[in-house]
């Protein structure tokens, strides 16, 4: 009986605690997070960091207040195009490159699909967000 009792004790799920990313500061929606702004506290929050390097130079979508927990559903990959920026926009099929400026109509990231206008034609084109800051238009 006794071993039976060992055994079980040793096999009984133990809840882990793990460590969670807070804010030190107030982060402000936009704005990017670095390690300053930043702390480990012991303990599980549901839905938060548990790393420094999952958060670190992610964007803020919504404000973080100091002290609160970093939900990761909160942080986003940076911006490399704002709204009514000028930015080189390039077409290319089956050999065929075409460059020239569009305006961004919508924020967005590298990888994501956004409207903008085409300055020559004036007409509103799909293109993604290319990481260099340039877009490449969708047929």
């Amino acid at each position: 009986m006794r071993s039976f009792l060992i055994a079980t004790l040793l096999c009984a799920p133990v809840p882990s605690v793990a460590d969670t990313v807070f804010a030190r500061e107030t982060l402000r929606a936009r704005e990017i997070v670095t390690a300053q702004q930043i702390e480990l506290k012991s303990g599980t929050v549901a839905g938060a960091a548990t790393s420094p390097d999952a958060v670190i130079g992610l964007e803020v979508q919504r404000a973080i207040y100091a002290g609160r927990p970093v939900l990761l559903s909160n942080l986003a990959t940076p911006a490399v195009v704002e709204r009514n920026q000028i930015i080189p926009a390039i077409f290319s099929i089956n050999g065929l490159t075409i460059s020239t400026e569009a305006r961004a109509l919508q924020r967005g990231a590298a990888g994501d699909v956004i409207r903008a206008m085409n300055l020559t034609s004036r007409a509103q084109i799909r293109a993604e967000v290319q990481a260099d800051g340039t877009l490449k238009v969708l047929p």
